[in-house]
């Protein structure tokens, strides 16, 4: 991520009312072996001040896609913040260094870190430095999202409307206008998330979480993403921008 945060990819994320789980079964074979060869190169490579190697994302829960990375968080002594991708045997190792006091930081100032380690393993850990932070990043995700406060929620509503302002600026330009429609949805669907309190879903679980807890959201959603038409799009993605923030005020007017 840009803010340095610890991102192991877009399916690593879970439900807020989710209940925390045992960890998972262990892994098939291969993955054992691919986990192996891993810790190895880290543990070679690092040396003295690694810390601790956790396993995090989709490998974690044993729901390893074919297609899937393998995603490892390396605690490191100092300030490091770095970031290797190697290939081991079928699949690709996503490896992110971090200091562990950066880490401990993140886990409480971070959107997406408490729950990117939710269901995490410690492969390997010097004085509970792995155990230490899981534990931490479990009492983080049990206090949920932090508020935002009303001045966070006019930012907000005005940065998402920016882009359903561009999408309706380009109308003439059909395949622009979606473009930026898509980036509205999302931004939407982000923007439903932080203002209801809740951690963010998987994005394969987007519209049946959101169509759980509101119901026409997630009907005007289905109806936006659905539409063949821009201009039918465009009238959905209206309805969804007067449905998330009607609550919320305009930025204060100084003319």
């Amino acid at each position: 991520m840009e803010d340095g945060t610890f991102d192991p990819g877009s399916d690593q994320t879970v439900a807020e009312d989710t209940p925390i789980e045992a960890p998972a079964p262990a892994p098939v074979p291969e993955i054992e072996q691919i986990l192996a060869k891993a810790v190895r190169h880290v543990r070679a490579k690092r040396g003295g001040d690694l810390a601790a190697i956790i396993l995090a994302g989709s490998a974690s829960r044993n729901a390893l896609m074919p297609h899937s990375d393998v995603d490892l968080l390396v605690l490191v002594l100092g300030k490091d913040n770095s970031h290797e991708l190697v290939r081991v045997l079928t699949r690709n190792v996503d490896i992110r260094y971090l200091g562990v006091s950066v880490a401990e930081e993140q886990v409480q100032t971070s959107p997406r870190l408490p729950i990117i380690l939710r269901r995490a393993q410690v492969l390997f850990e010097l004085e509970s430095a792995g155990s230490q932070l899981l534990h931490k990043a479990h009492a983080r995700f049990r206090q949920g999202p932090p508020p935002l406060t009303i001045h966070e929620k006019i930012r907000l509503r005005t940065e998402v409307l920016h882009w359903l302002g561009k999408a309706e600026d380009r109308q003439a330009e059909p395949a622009v206008a979606r473009h930026l429609l898509s980036i509205f949805l999302d931004e939407s669907i982000s923007a439903f998330y932080q203002l209801r309190g809740f951690w963010p879903s998987s994005p394969v679980e987007h519209l049946r979480f959101i169509t759980q807890r509101d119901g026409a959201l997630g009907d005007l959603l289905k109806e936006a993403l659905s539409a063949t038409d821009p201009a039918d799009q465009l009238a959905a993605a209206h309805r969804i921008a007067g449905h998330l923030f009607k609550d919320i005020p305009s930025p204060a007017r100084i003319d």
